[in-house]
């Protein structure tokens, strides 16, 4: 097996989100906090071509992805600035590069077998709507049935797929662990290493971890190993002068390697 890198995206701003489509469409919003500006992405996972880049809707900041399904992006706004409820549906097609349609009135609440299901409040409870994902009409009424609400939440966390995903784990040592080995290899000498994580695929064990600089600071390093070579294959310090640590560095999906670096690169390695 090889690791080969095949290319990286790196943006002005910070990575906020990634999300990858049924079609292998990576999606990236990017956010420029002091100028209060969202930005979406999109490219081939595998050749790294551009199928749109530095989009913006009509609100430039309050507002994020709910979901990619189909070859659209389903937006929500938000109710408040600085407030987490959602307001909206804004669905894009990122292969005509339009928005198709729009809710002013319903809220986001899931898509299950090809559906979307969406919510309105009322004074008391929230009445709830399907709708069809490819023009928005309401195709059916739920009501305001509070189990039937909880059972469609339910049903949406128990049937979602990560089975192409491999995320890094704390990691346990051991002394008769290969993969420990490496470990300590690379953070010997290493000041206060803490925030171990670590996956395996294939022949390649992935990794990285944070350590005290002379400043006091923190510095992210990233390796990956060939455990039948006993071989370092790649070296990458990911982060430095952290205050403090920066979750979700790297995951596998399906034979690709994706590599977050300075919260504003992405690293993209295929598996062959």
């Amino acid at each position: 097996m090889k690791l080969k890198k095949i290319y990286s995206f790196t943006d002005k701003n910070q990575i906020w989100r990634l999300l990858i489509d049924e079609a292998d469409h990576l999606i990236i919003e990017t956010r420029d906090t002091d100028e209060k500006e969202v930005f979406f992405h999109c490219m081939e996972l595998d050749s790294g071509k551009r199928i749109f880049n530095d989009f913006q809707l009509e609100e430039k900041f309050w507002i994020g992805i709910e979901t990619i399904f189909n070859g659209k992006i389903y937006f929500h706004r938000f109710a408040k600035p600085n407030m987490p409820e959602h307001k909206q549906i804004i669905a894009y097609d990122y292969l005509k590069n339009e928005v198709v349609w729009q809710n002013a009135d319903l809220t986001f609440l899931s898509i299950n077998n090809g559906k979307i299901y969406a919510f309105k409040k009322k004074f008391e409870g929230q009445d709830l709507f399907v709708l069809d994902p490819e023009n928005g009409e309401v195709i059916g009424e739920l009501g305001s049935d509070q189990n039937k609400l909880n059972d469609i939440i339910n049903y949406s966390k128990f049937n979602e797929d990560y089975s192409d995903y491999i995320y890094p784990e704390n990691s346990i040592f051991s002394e008769n662990n290969i993969e420990s080995q490496f470990i300590n290899k690379e953070i010997n000498r290493k000041n206060e290493v803490n925030n171990v994580q670590s996956l395996k695929v294939g022949e390649f064990f992935c990794f990285n971890y944070y350590h005290k600089t002379k400043n006091n600071l923190l510095d992210n390093e990233f390796a990956v190993y060939n455990i039948e070579k006993k071989k370092k294959v790649i070296s990458e310090t990911l982060n430095k002068n952290l205050n403090s640590y920066s979750p979700d560095s790297f995951f596998v999906y399906k034979n690709y390697l994706l590599v977050l670096k300075n919260k504003n690169e992405i690293i993209l390695y295929k598996i062959l």
